[in-house]
């Protein structure tokens, strides 16, 4: 009896240790749950953000040449009476709400909420960052920069990281709505068209490198 009663203790025990084992090959095989980390969203934070430093003529105060172009008139536009007008021929109802007219007259116009600033403003046009991306990462790196700066010298120019902010160079980014689908559409000359929005830092040699007009060519 004695002897039954140790193997059935002996038993038990091995199958204890086995199911031990088990449990523990099965955690191991399974994978620690990392966290998700979410996408850091560069936002786009609207012209009236980018004012607070490109306003000033050391860096050729391209904000306000921007207030004088037709760029930032571009979502008024549709409210005035011509585009009323072209809107009724083309069967639209609503030139500043219709998503045909919106692509090219609304900056990050189809892009989620969450890609915007809160105080982003949607109805100031065709603005910074239609050409040059979303600028919140851009603005963040210029204002740590300058708060480590001592006396900086506004005549000399600050070497922004590649990739911090989209400088584009080409007519293939206008063209996206200088084409043929617009109802005001005009032959796309882009050397023309470049010159009419102009806005050079006079501390860089961009403006020596644009391309020229056919009158300049002339010259």
């Amino acid at each position: 009896m004695k002897a039954i009663r140790s193997m059935h203790k002996s038993l038990i025990s091995a199958l204890a240790i086995a199911m031990l084992g088990m449990v523990t090959l099965s955690l191991a095989a399974t994978p620690s749950a990392e966290p998700v980390q979410k996408a850091k969203i560069n936002h786009y934070i609207g012209a009236a953000k980018c004012k607070n430093c490109h306003n000033v003529a050391e860096n050729g105060a391209q904000y306000d040449c921007w207030t004088k172009s037709k760029h930032a008139e571009a979502f008024k536009t549709l409210g005035g009476d011509e585009a009323k007008k072209v809107a009724t021929e083309k069967g639209i109802a609503d030139a500043q709400k219709d998503e045909k007219c919106l692509k090219c007259h609304e900056t990050g116009f189809g892009l989620a909420a969450d890609q915007f600033d809160k105080k982003f403003d949607k109805t100031a046009g065709v603005q910074c960052e239609t050409c040059h991306g979303p600028g919140e990462q851009h603005m963040k790196a210029r204002l740590a920069a300058a708060a480590t700066e001592e006396n900086p010298d506004p005549k000399v120019r600050k070497k922004v990281a590649e990739g911090e902010i989209e400088v584009p160079t080409g007519p293939k980014l206008c063209e996206g709505c200088h084409n043929k689908e617009s109802p005001s559409y005009k032959t796309f000359e882009y050397p023309e068209f470049l010159k009419k929005i102009a806005h050079y830092d006079p501390r860089s040699d961009r403006k020596d490198k644009a391309p020229k007009t056919k009158d300049e060519e002339k010259k």
